[in-house]
């Protein structure tokens, strides 16, 4: 397992090296001479693995990673601003949000998600497609969902 994570973490590399000489074209930190990628994004992936597959890719390949938590928004936004060459996020692109418009992302990895309810809460079937639109913020209130209207 743990090699198909550096494969695929090596082709994220890949896509996101392409866009690197555009980076550093537009004042990004990545080059070649300094061999050092900056990765910003998801804290949560930052701690689970990024710091161990960082390390592992640096001892293969040679390059070194400068890693910065801060959440999924971040990931996305500081390389919409070119001022980090990969970013990590968790969620989708916001939909309409001009400060993510043009971000490629690529799906390397997925997580698992358990919803959790107080017992108390009367809703108590929700779809899976129900689950997506509450975490893409297009169900913002317990009343879409036949409960009271609660936010």
């Amino acid at each position: 397992m743990k090699y198909t994570l550096i494969a695929l973490f090596g082709l994220l590399l890949a896509v996101s090296s392409a866009n690197a000489a555009d980076s550093k074209a537009a004042g990004g930190k990545g080059t070649e001479a300094s061999k050092t990628l900056h990765w910003a994004g998801c804290g949560i992936t930052k701690k689970a693995f990024m710091k161990e597959l960082a390390a592992e890719y640096e001892r293969i390949y040679g390059v070194h990673f400068e890693l910065e938590g801060g959440g999924a928004t971040k990931g996305i936004r500081r390389v919409k601003e070119r001022s980090v060459e990969i970013g990590g996020s968790c969620r989708p692109k916001i939909s309409g949000a001009p400060e993510e418009r043009f971000v490629r992302m690529t799906p390397v990895a997925w997580d698992a998600l358990v919803v959790m309810v107080n017992k108390d809460n009367p809703v108590s079937n929700i779809s899976l497609r129900q689950v997506k639109e509450l975490y893409e913020g297009k169900i913002t209130n317990w009343k879409e969902l036949g409960g009271t209207g609660r936010k």
